[in-house]
């Protein structure tokens, strides 16, 4: 008998290593590996939501980004394709405290474990993920290293200063038929939710972030500009946001998340880099009259003390912080939101955005 447990020990020993998870303080985390064997880097950052875990990190919004999940349990349900927010994983790495790692699949067909090694994504389980997300509440979010030694690397790359949107824009203009109505949709990394929602109230024309804008010759109801990674002011948006500003007053331009400050930078107000941004499902939002429960997933927002002059009035802010959440500007003929109407983590208070849209449109 005693034979038997001290083979199994040797044989769990075998199947699991060790992963590290290296900051650019110097601290380092062990933990267990699972997913993709090899390495990465990215800005280490953390979410407080307790469900949607494929939602969360098939979101293009995570580029460039190690993921926490702060809740301890994760993957404890099955995957399914439709609860896939892009074609694949969007996260760099994942840091959890408990991951079902082996849990069967649902109509994916493959374990939590296999589903990341399929997406090149590593993931550190064991971790003491209340310690690490204490840690960034305090000193921020910061620059990190998934290794497979405990050795410090040479450098702590910036994936901030990349151009995340190029890799998750999409390379083709496509469409969706619905409804007379049509909004030019400018891609910056969408979820496919957003999509879903926009497309029961108009038809969309589909276009990526770097689409040859002055060769437009149709008429549009409406330009949306949906989620994406990265930082709005970054030189790569140049173009899109030079396009937004010629478009204020000529036709309603909308917004969420990315969108929002893409808007705001248009309409010559300023973008700030956060503590450590709002990432979670249960974000109150106040307009002054009602309170929203909502989802985020933003590391930039709005300065608020820079919107004067531009033609854009605060409209919603976050009840915790102040973070400017909402943007109204009547000459402009814009309307943004920094949160994600079309999640549904439990409420459903995002929704009435889409019937803004709607009388925007002329519904």
């Amino acid at each position: 008998m005693e034979n038997n447990i001290f083979n199994i020990e040797i044989s769990l020993f075998k199947v699991y290593m060790y992963r590290y998870l290296i900051l650019e303080d110097g601290t380092v985390y062990k933990g267990t590996a699972y997913g993709y064997e090899g390495e990465t880097h990215g800005e280490l950052v953390f979410t407080t939501s307790m469900s949607g875990y494929l939602e969360t990190i098939t979101d293009p919004s995570y580029a460039g980004q190690i993921l926490i999940f702060a809740y301890p349990e994760i993957a404890n349900y099955p995957l399914s394709y439709e609860s896939m927010e892009s074609d694949r994983i969007q996260v760099s790495g994942l840091i959890t405290r408990d991951a079902h790692a082996e849990m069967p699949a649902g109509n994916l067909g493959i374990s939590f474990d296999e589903f990341m090694r399929m997406n090149k994504v590593p993931g550190i389980d064991g971790i003491d993920t209340r310690h690490l997300v204490e840690k960034i509440r305090r000193k921020g979010v910061m620059k990190a290293w998934i290794r497979n030694t405990e050795k410090m690397p040479d450098d702590f790359p910036d994936t901030m200063s990349e151009n995340l949107v190029g890799l998750v824009s999409r390379k083709r203009e496509s469409f969706v038929k619905s409804g007379s109505k049509r909004i030019l949709f400018i891609d910056v990394g969408t979820k496919n939710s957003l999509i879903n929602n926009l497309a029961k109230i108009a038809s969309l024309h589909i276009v990526p972030y770097n689409y040859d804008f002055d060769s437009i010759k149709d008429d549009y109801d409406m330009i949306f500009i949906p989620n994406g990674p990265g930082d709005p002011a970054h030189e790569s948006l140049d173009e899109l946001r030079d396009f937004i500003k010629r478009s204020f007053g000529s036709i309603p331009v909308t917004g969420v998340c990315l969108g929002n400050q893409i808007i705001a930078l248009a309409a010559g107000a300023r973008t700030e880099k956060m503590k450590f941004g709002h990432r979670g499902v249960n974000h109150a939002v106040t307009n002054g009259d009602k309170i929203y429960i909502t989802s985020h997933n933003h590391g930039y927002a709005v300065s608020r003390d820079s919107l004067n002059g531009t033609g854009l009035r605060l409209a919603g802010w976050d009840i915790n912080d102040g973070t400017v959440e909402m943007l109204e500007g009547d000459e402009l003929k814009t309307f943004s939101v920094q949160f994600h109407p079309e999640a549904h983590p439990g409420p459903y208070d995002g929704e009435w955005f889409f019937g803004k849209l709607r009388e925007m449109l002329g519904d």
